[in-house]
């Protein structure tokens, strides 16, 4: 295998049930030829807060979702930096007394370990900077660019009518420079099945670039990158009902005079006529305009805005007289939330869709609320009108924690499809 560039760069699931009254993450891109990067983090088991003030908004997003055009600008233009992997303990099952070793499981050089309290730290020296673990669990997150951001960069592309192509690093060789519609990823595995699937749904056309043979000599993930990627690809056209395209191009800059200096294919004297086409759109400005993202960006938060509008997602705390701190909060999980913009582009993807969730047997229950005491996302709480059961299908991630805590033996985990999560938009789910 030929060498590649050296890197340099330092590293920076419900259909459940409430009982007594019916109711009802992730975020602006980076450069498409910049790889995304990570790196340990030096305050493991921050807050979401806490990630933003380390950097997650380098580049900013507004109240969409959406980027920030000129956050994205400084943060392009801003000096090289190390980037870091934050842990986000509200995103983490195990913080929440969980017992979920997927991130370390899936760590393809043993980097990932879990302190005291059950969050999770990352051995800078042992981390090769493959973001896996950002596909893996919603916990982690780099504190230049997260799924939503990465997202957003390729929906930009896809309004501009160019088919999305998706490579890592280990495919890009010295010297190429790939094009706008190229994203340079370290590694493919840091793309979880629901975003594949959210990608898909869009009816985007998505193309990967890599020649795999490559995954059994890379350092980053080696065959652990190679088995998470397939993975997450297959289940996604499983789910989506659509393919994944494949190419064995990445496609390059453009240069203007390319095709003046080296007309192959092409005679001299179309090339100069192109030539002369392309220089008089950007005197125009016609070209700079065609070009541009701005009216991508606007559209991008449109579309965004009126999609979470249909979702109809409650985030946020609410005053709650039933609990002791007088609030209660919702936290819907960034896969999560990729899944129900899937499910609400295409409901039909529902049915191939298996999760699973909890149920709550009425019967047995006596409404002790010891299950929303320990819920980690608020999909299980006290009704804030009357005190009873309260459960929110959407935002039941399956943990089985509210199982573990009912005395009367009440709540069970069931396998269901994502059907159970649609029509509950505008009210919480009954048992």
């Amino acid at each position: 295998m030929a060498d590649k560039a050296e890197d340099t760069r330092a590293p920076g699931d419900p259909a459940g049930a409430g009982c007594c009254s019916p109711d009802a993450a992730p975020a602006a891109a980076e450069d498409p030829s910049t790889p995304l990067r990570s790196a340990q983090d030096d305050n493991e088991g921050a807050s979401p807060s806490d990630a933003v003030t380390a950097g997650a908004a380098a580049i900013a997003a507004d109240a969409s979702g959406a980027p920030s055009s000129a956050a994205a600008d400084a943060a392009a233009d801003a000096p090289e930096r190390p980037q870091r992997i934050v842990v986000l303990r509200d995103f983490c099952m195990r913080a929440h007394g969980a017992d979920c070793e997927r991130c370390a499981l899936a760590c393809p050089h043993g980097a990932i370990s879990f302190s005291d309290d059950g969050v999770p730290v990352i051995d800078p020296d042992a981390c090769s900077r493959c973001d896996i673990c950002l596909g893996v669990c919603d916990a982690f997150s780099s504190t230049r660019v997260t799924m939503a951001d990465l997202h957003a960069r390729i929906r930009r592309i896809a309004l501009r009518g160019e088919t999305v192509v998706l490579t890592c690093k280990e495919n890009v060789f010295p010297g190429l420079e790939p094009a706008a519609n190229v994203v340079v990823l370290p590694c493919l595995a840091c793309l979880s099945p629901e975003f594949w699937t959210l990608v898909l749904a869009e009816n985007i056309d998505v193309e990967i670039a890599a020649d795999l043979t490559y995954c059994a000599d890379c350092e980053r993930a080696g065959d652990m990158g190679e088995l998470l990627y397939s993975h997450a690809v297959e289940t996604a056209e499983a789910w989506s009902g659509r393919p994944v395209g494949f190419t064995d191009v990445i496609p390059e800059k453009e240069n203007l005079v390319k095709d003046l200096a080296n007309p192959v294919g092409v005679d001299r004297r179309s090339a100069f006529a192109n030539l002369v086409g392309d220089v008089g759109d950007i005197a125009s400005g016609k070209r700079r305009l065609r070009n541009s993202e701005v009216l991508q960006e606007f559209y991008e938060r449109r579309e965004r805005s009126r999609a979470l509008a249909r979702l109809n997602l409650g985030n946020g705390t609410e005053f709650n007289d039933f609990v002791p701190e007088g609030r209660t909060k919702k936290t819907m999980w960034p896969k999560r939330q990729m899944l129900l913009e899937a499910l609400d582009r295409d409901p039909g993807i529902a049915e191939r869709v298996p999760l699973v969730v909890s149920e709550t047997d009425c019967e047995r229950c006596t409404n002790a609320l010891a299950c929303a005491a320990v819920c980690p996302t608020g999909a299980r709480r006290p009704d804030p009108a009357d005190g009873t059961l309260a459960y929110d299908a959407r935002y039941c991630i399956g943990c089985g924690l509210c199982a573990n805590a009912c005395p009367e033996g009440a709540v069970d985990l069931v396998e269901v499809t994502a059907e159970a999560l649609l029509g509950t938009g505008g009210g919480e789910a009954e048992a």
